[in-house]
Parts: C-alpha cells; structure tokens; sequence
C-alpha cells in the first residue's frame, strides 16, 4: 500500500501519539472502518426488511437521510 507524503505523516503523528506502530494504527484503523460499514449496512438491511422493500428502495424513498446538509 502506497501513502502520498502527508499520509505518511498524519499516520506517523496519530499513531505516535496513541501509542502504536504505523502498522498497528493501520490494522486497527482499517478494521474498525470495515467492521462499522458492515454493522451500518446489516442495519438497513434489517430496517428494510422490516418495511417490506430493500435497503436500496429505502434510502431511495428518502426513508432515510444522513442530516448532513
């Protein structure tokens, strides 16, 4: 895996000051990331279930909004 400089320090930097290896810091990071996607995606699965249709046809109703605007 390839970083671009200032990944490379902003890397170095979080992971020093928490106390791991850039290594470390990656694989945690990575799989936090990748276990909440699967968390959030198994949640509108479920909720769409629940309503009859699929977590697509849910988000595309509108059914659902981040509120970030």
């Amino acid at each position: 895996m390839t970083f671009t400089p200032a990944e490379r320090e902003a890397i170095a930097a979080h992971s020093a000051a928490l106390g791991l290896s850039a290594d470390e810091y990656i694989r945690q990071t990575a799989a936090d990331r990748a276990l909440s996607w699967q968390r959030e995606r198994e949640t509108f699965h479920t909720m769409a279930q629940r309503r009859g249709c699929t977590a697509e046809e849910l988000v595309r109703r509108g059914s659902l909004t981040d509120n970030s605007l």
